[in-house]
């Protein structure tokens, strides 16, 4: 039964790479299993362990919550101090515009921050964590594991994958929100906005950022000397089709770049979600949109 479920590449994917590990005496090289859809723990190392005793000593926000090293803030800031401003900053946006569209996080909520890394926003989400549910899910073990030491309590957090599928019962989360997720999902694209509107309440809310034309407008002017803006300036792609693509990908996988033209999106989701509001800047120079169900 398993075997009809697996498809045979992936089957001859996971003995290939046994084969490999025992030709080279159980060790695995780094990167060896970069096929995988999601990013395995210490990759490259054939076995590990997480001790029971205390880790080195770290620094903690004013909710008394450890930070984590900065190889797993993911560009945001430079010290812990910009890290912390930044999820602090993110998350009051977030909650702003949902209570602009008449909705708050009550009491017994069950809330999912989808590709939360190692807790940057949901963290400050603190002050809900004694009344409602709240989970942080992430492709990288490398995140989640250290969230699961050092967040849990209070938080809940699971390694997912890219594929589009959450492991929660139909209409669980009350909350959903992915910031600069969907700005890295190319082909999936509707199959995770799918999976989302089935995870999702019928009153519920879900919040996404996206790079659109006005993150395009941003990079052509003030963002200019932005790092991301410098990159991409690299590729023909984006400067060919910048100000005309209903849909643009610049790179590949969970590291691509994706860009929508907002008309375009808007008709993708039109069977699945109303779109109640849509903010330019609202996660750095992402356009955040909040939506609920249809």
């Amino acid at each position: 039964m398993i075997r009809k479920l697996v498809p045979r590449k992936i089957r001859e994917g996971v003995k290939a790479a046994i084969r490999r590990v025992a030709n080279e005496g159980g060790r695995l090289n780094p990167g060896q299993l970069n096929w995988l859809p999601y990013l395995p723990y210490r990759d490259g190392d054939p076995a590990f362990a997480i001790p029971d005793h205390p880790a080195p000593r770290h620094e903690t926000c004013s909710y008394g919550l450890p930070v984590p090293p900065p190889p797993l803030w993911r560009g945001y800031g430079k010290t812990n101090e910009d890290y912390l401003n930044s999820g602090r900053d993110d998350t009051a946006t977030l909650l702003k515009l949902l209570k602009e569209t008449g909705f708050s996080v009550q009491d017994g909520a069950r809330v999912l921050d989808l590709g939360c890394g190692a807790g940057r926003m949901l963290r400050h989400l603190r002050p809900f964590a004694d009344t409602c549910e709240l989970w942080g899910l992430e492709i990288s073990s490398d995140c989640m594991f250290w969230c699961k030491q050092y967040l849990t309590p209070p938080f809940h957090f699971a390694t997912t994958t890219t594929i589009p599928h959450l492991p929660f019962a139909d209409g669980y989360f009350n909350l959903i929100y992915c910031g600069s997720l969907f700005t890295h999902i190319d082909d999936l694209a509707e199959a995770w906005l799918l999976e989302l509107r089935r995870a999702l309440s019928p009153s519920g809310r879900l919040f996404i950022t996206l790079h659109d034309r006005h993150t395009v407008e941003l990079f052509e002017g003030r963002c200019r000397d932005q790092w991301l803006a410098q990159r991409l300036r690299q590729h023909e792609v984006y400067l060919r089709e910048k100000d005309r693509a209903d849909m643009m990908v610049v790179g590949r996988g969970p590291g691509s770049m994706v860009f929508y033209d907002l008309p375009y999106f808007r008709k993708i989701i039109a069977p699945m979600f109303e779109v109640l509001s849509v903010t330019p800047e609202a996660y750095g120079y992402q356009t955040g949109l909040v939506m609920a169900r249809k």
